[in-house]
């Protein structure tokens, strides 16, 4: 596969101060799901604090989780620094042994601006078995790319919008990114899909706080087996078998 440039990435977000704003209304919306999700299913799994976890991706935010170990991961310095435990650069290749991590993080679509084939092999080595992941991404039955030649493609590199700007990610089918997590012996344990009619409305008018109001009917879409496979955004849980 044919990748982003990485460059290009850090040029792009060395510019941005916050990236979850409600100026954004878009992204704020996925953000505060996001947050849920992670948030709802940590608390079920009732692990205590006391394992390792890598924020793959996580410009810094440490979504409120208490564990013993937190390595934050990012191609832009200026998000971790402070961190305690931080790496500088891909999630794609991490300084990290074999079965060293409890639990991956990997969510506000990093994994799509990523070979996906490389980093969840990658998540595969670093996690112990009976480790979890939390990943969310972008998926390429989106209806935002209806009508197109990116339109459920396993993989694709495609033009997107964010903070009112185009960019470059790779879009993912919910069916290519379960095979390539059951080949690397993940199981899904629990999926959540959102902005499922909002991206139809983006893909006609171009304008994205008009198409966010639309999430509001993610309430009763998600639980349409054929329609949430439409959604933009997937969050997945996921247990290393």
């Amino acid at each position: 596969m044919s990748s982003i440039d990485h460059n290009e990435i850090q040029k792009n977000y060395n510019n941005i101060d916050e990236i979850w704003t409600k100026e954004d209304s878009w992204h704020f919306y996925t953000f505060g799901r996001i947050k849920k999700f992670i948030k709802n299913e940590i608390k079920k799994l009732d692990l205590g604090n006391n394992f390792t976890l890598l924020n793959a991706g996580s410009a810094g935010n440490d979504y409120e989780i208490n564990c013993e170990k937190h390595i934050h991961v990012d191609l832009i310095e200026k998000n971790i620094l402070d961190k305690p435990h931080h790496i500088i650069g891909t999630i794609e290749k991490l300084p990290l042994k074999n079965n060293e991590m409890d639990f991956i993080l990997c969510v506000g679509s990093v994994i799509n601006y990523t070979d996906a084939l490389c980093t969840i092999k990658e998540f595969s080595r670093i996690l112990n078995t009976g480790g979890y992941l939390i990943l969310e991404f972008e998926n390429s039955y989106s209806l935002e790319y209806f009508l197109t030649n990116s339109f459920k493609k396993k993989a694709n590199i495609v033009n997107t919008f964010y903070k009112n700007k185009e960019e470059k990610v790779w879009i993912y089918s919910h069916k290519f990114m379960k095979e390539l997590l059951e080949l690397n012996n993940f199981r899904i344990i629990k999926s959540k899909n959102f902005h499922i009619l909002s991206p139809l409305i983006y893909r006609f008018y171009k304008n994205e706080k008009v198409a966010s109001k639309f999430s509001i009917f993610d309430s009763f879409l998600a639980y349409i087996p054929f329609l949430k496979n439409y959604s933009s955004n997937i969050i997945l849980l996921c247990q290393k078998v």
